[in-house]
């Protein structure tokens, strides 16, 4: 049984819809089937985003697109398609969510849509108009820290607690690679930002892989992040780093056994154990004919399975005592049988 408690699970879909609604409606319908706690889609004006001198990172230099700002705009969906995706969402029993990445748009997310956490991209991390519009709000934030040091960190909480020091503030460790060698995914630092900020933390993690989640689970992370794709043979920025579908439904799953396996605290024996118990332990056995009326010795016991009788650990119960019948040599003594 996975308790209420249990880590949150972000599907982030961000830009993989190509700026295709017909796409976007296609990877809800297939995520609806599965247990995931929210969907998340990326929103921005490319050119509130990007200048002319903008540059294509290592991994986005294969596209087609002559700038990022053309890129960016063939990968975006209109205000409306969000209102509409938000809408889907809710008709598939899925909860939406989405990144901003300018001023303009965070506002249409917060006053429109009413967006239930506040996500700041790694490349957003010194954005101080985002941040600081955030900072009066009093929703939950979620801070991912790719390509940042401490003191980026620290500059970036210090502007988002100015109003109010106390805030719901998860910071995801995240690797800005895509996708992330697992050489590099650098899971340490997860206790590091956790002992240095005394905040709740989780795990954007951009690797192809489910290990460095079901680890992550074993570092008491509140949620992951992943990016999910219907096929990362379509052409766009973010499929490379994602997951298919059926690939994600299984990292789903290896969440939530590592979580059954890590998060269960120290309980009871369960019913097969108890069965097993009773066949793999040893109890106290008569060595030989014991008379009835006679006084047990040490020489009269022996330990022999199966375990349901009196423990080899309280022979001591048992010698000095007198039977209060014959017991016959390889059989069971119970201290109902003495006195």
């Amino acid at each position: 049984m996975i308790k209420k408690n249990r880590i949150k699970i972000i599907a982030e879909i961000g830009p993989n819809h190509n700026g295709n609604l017909s796409l976007a409606k296609k990877i809800l319908k297939n995520l609806s089937i599965l247990k995931i706690d929210y969907v998340k889609f990326q929103l921005g004006n490319p050119a509130k985003i990007f200048s002319k001198k903008a540059i294509f990172a290592n991994y986005q230099k294969k596209t087609k697109f002559k700038n990022p700002i053309l890129m960016s705009k063939k990968n975006q969906l209109s205000q409306k398609s969000h209102r509409y995706l938000k809408k889907l969402c809710s008709d598939l029993n899925l909860k939406y969510s989405c990144t901003a990445f300018d001023l303009d748009s965070l506002i249409f997310l917060d006053k429109e849509l009413n967006i239930p956490f506040f996500k700041i991209a790694s490349g957003e991390i010194h954005s101080i108009d985002m941040l600081e519009y955030i900072s009066k709000q009093n929703k939950p934030i979620i801070l991912s820290t790719g390509m940042s040091n401490i003191s980026d960190i620290e500059k970036s909480l210090n502007i988002l607690t100015k109003f109010k020091k106390k805030k719901n503030i998860t910071l995801l460790h995240c690797v800005s690679s895509y996708p992330t060698k697992l050489k590099n995914m650098n899971l340490r630092r997860i206790n590091i930002l956790r002992d240095k900020f005394q905040l709740d933390i989780g795990l954007s993690d951009h690797s192809l892989s489910s290990i460095p989640a079901i680890i992550s689970v074993t570092k008491d992370v509140k949620i992951i992040e992943k990016h999910v794709t219907l096929s990362r043979k379509l052409h766009g920025p973010d499929h490379k780093a994602s997951l298919e579908i059926s690939e994600f439904e299984d990292f789903i799953k290896d969440i939530r056994d590592a979580e059954l396996l890590y998060h269960s605290k120290y309980q009871k024996n369960s019913l097969d154990e108890l069965n097993v118990k009773k066949v793999a332990r040893k109890s106290i056995i008569s060595a030989n004919f014991i008379a009835k009326g006679k006084k047990i010795s040490e020489n009269d016991l022996c330990f022999k399975r199966p375990g349901y009788g009196i423990s080899p650990l309280e022979k001591n119960k048992v010698i000095g005592k007198k039977t209060r019948k014959d017991i016959i040599s390889d059989q069971l003594i119970f201290l109902k049988d003495l006195y």
